[in-house]
């Protein structure tokens, strides 16, 4: 989405719109493994108003994305909903560079007549991911012997005895 510099007027207006998430689906892959995967277009609510030179954008994304748990390997399903807030400064003008080089992802130029908020847009979809996929907090993953979902129930597989060089600390008492 490109927004022309001197239609942003100090009046805030709102944008609706759908943003493609193709770009991004190859970037979350790894090899066979796909932690997580956009499904369709991304909607955007978009904020944005100006103050002298300086640009305010503001709003949410909702997308819908498909994940693959890091413990039992099934695939989810979630919704995505970050929200974002961008102040852009002009290049030329009273900001130094290295006050931009501090401010963090939420400060940047822009330069011409128009601005691209689609790449802004991109980033913070993919820096809003969860670290770990997983499909439900307590996810109990994978039996390590047999490989079963213990999400689906207890497998038969024998209780590990342990270490024997470590059974005298196996009679200890616990303490409450």
């Amino acid at each position: 989405m490109r927004l022309r510099v001197r239609d942003i007027e100090e009046t805030a207006k709102e944008l609706i719109y759908d943003e493609s998430t193709s770009e991004l689906n190859p970037l979350l892959e790894h090899g066979p493994v796909h932690d997580f995967a956009f499904v369709g277009p991304a909607a955007v609510q978009l904020r944005y108003y100006r103050s002298g030179q300086e640009l305010f954008l503001g709003g949410e994304i909702r997308a819908r994305v498909v994940g693959q748990c890091a413990r039992c390997l099934e695939s989810f399903e979630f919704s995505h909903a970050p929200r974002f807030a961008f102040i852009l400064v002009p290049r030329e003008g009273r900001w130094a560079e290295e006050d931009l080089a501090d401010g963090g992802g939420d400060l940047a130029w822009y330069e011409g007549e128009e601005i691209d908020v689609s790449p802004m847009l991109r980033e913070r979809m993919l820096l809003a991911l969860p670290t770990l996929p997983l499909c439900r907090e307590g996810c109990a993953g994978l039996c390590a012997q047999c490989g079963r979902n213990l999400n689906d129930g207890a497998c038969t597989c024998a209780a590990a005895v342990g270490d024997p060089r470590l059974a005298v600390l196996r009679t200890l008492k616990r303490g409450s």
